[in-house]
């Protein structure tokens, strides 16, 4: 039997690396070898607390980029590097016919309920692999960078949700990782975002993103700056904080569409609004959860081409053994992204 090490979560709050076997190619999936995996807060949240969709034991990491070692069907072949969108779908019912896999009625996904990228190999089920989920990567495209496809297909996700395009001012709640991957995918196309953050290094993170201005919700008069502007056509609450009300509903331009990007807590969860404001002003309110393979895709192709540059938002690379180090890193906010590459 052939072993690999292995972060391997057994209930929350018992992550620990160990030897486990390796994973056998599944018929009609692929067997990567695992060259990055990006750190999500969803991996903190389940190592911490389980999550919904976790089921034990299990290996966490769904931000994943790896080398081809078999492979039963797709475009890619052994020895090609490459990017796996994270989704497991079904292909035949009506979402997923729809080009809407991220809402398949059997979703399944790499990390949450079938073994993820913290590991020294990784198996791509068939239900990703039909789906295109495994994107060859350009051979000048860094693994590291690559593992951030993923984080960035969900802003993307949420700009076609936003319907975000040329010419629009985009009001952005939030300089995490998130926010500012989608300072970056509005500025890329085309809009003018402007970025709501009370931290002052991540406001100038955010100008280097491309922000057209910047914000401090505990100085500045946000109302009063976006009248300046003549109001948000698009507004991307990319954090829990982000309070969506009539004040918000406010700031929009007529037709201005409101994108409920970061999910919230449970008990802050419900809002009390004027429906009038989306009638007579022709609002729209939409959701954004994770990413299709379609924008998963198109993540890869804004990389690659340089269309936009996510180098800054990787703080450092590690072994998986120091997997929980880069935790702490990114729960003390000293850290943006921390990408495991040495397994």
């Amino acid at each position: 039997m052939k072993g690999m090490k292995a972060a391997v979560l057994r209930s929350p709050g018992d992550l620990a690396i160990e030897d486990v076997k390796e994973p056998e190619r599944p018929k009609g999936g692929a067997l990567i070898r695992v060259d990055a995996c990006a750190i999500c807060p969803t991996d903190i949240k389940m190592a911490r607390r389980g999550q919904r969709d976790l089921a034990y034991p299990r290996v966490l990491g769904h931000e994943v980029v790896g080398t081809v070692v078999d492979i039963d069907g797709g475009e890619a072949a052994v020895g090609d590097r490459v990017q796996v969108w994270p989704g497991i779908c079904c292909g035949t019912c009506r979402s997923c016919l729809k080009g809407q896999d991220n809402m398949c009625s059997s979703q399944g996904i790499i990390g949450f309920n079938y073994d993820g990228g913290f590991a020294q190999y990784m198996a791509v089920p068939p239900g990703n692999l039909r789906q295109g989920g495994v994107n060859v990567l350009s051979k000048d495209v860094p693994s590291e960078l690559a593992s951030l496809a993923e984080p960035l297909a969900c802003c993307v996700h949420g700009r076609d949700m936003a319907r975000t395009g040329e010419g629009d001012m985009v009001l952005i709640f939030g300089a995490g990782p998130m926010g500012l991957m989608s300072t970056a995918v509005a500025k890329a196309a085309g809009g003018v975002p402007i970025v709501v953050e009370p931290s002052a290094e991540r406001r100038a993170a955010a100008e280097a993103m491309g922000a057209a201005r910047t914000l401090d919700p505990g100085e500045d008069d946000i109302s009063a700056a976006l009248r300046d502007l003549g109001g948000a056509d698009v507004a991307v609450l990319a954090s829990a904080q982000a309070d969506i009300g009539d004040g918000l509903l406010r700031l929009m331009t007529p037709r201005g569409r409101v994108c409920v990007f970061s999910g919230l807590p449970k008990d802050a969860s419900s809002r009390t609004l004027d429906l009038n404001q989306l009638h007579y002003r022709e609002l729209s309110l939409v959701g954004a959860y994770g990413c299709t393979s379609t924008s998963n895709r198109e993540a890869v192709r804004l990389i690659s081409s340089g269309a936009v540059d996510l180098r800054p938002l990787i703080s450092r690379t590690l072994p998986l053994e120091e997997l929980e180090y880069g935790f702490r890193l990114i729960e003390s906010r000293k850290a943006l992204k921390c990408v495991v590459t040495k397994f």
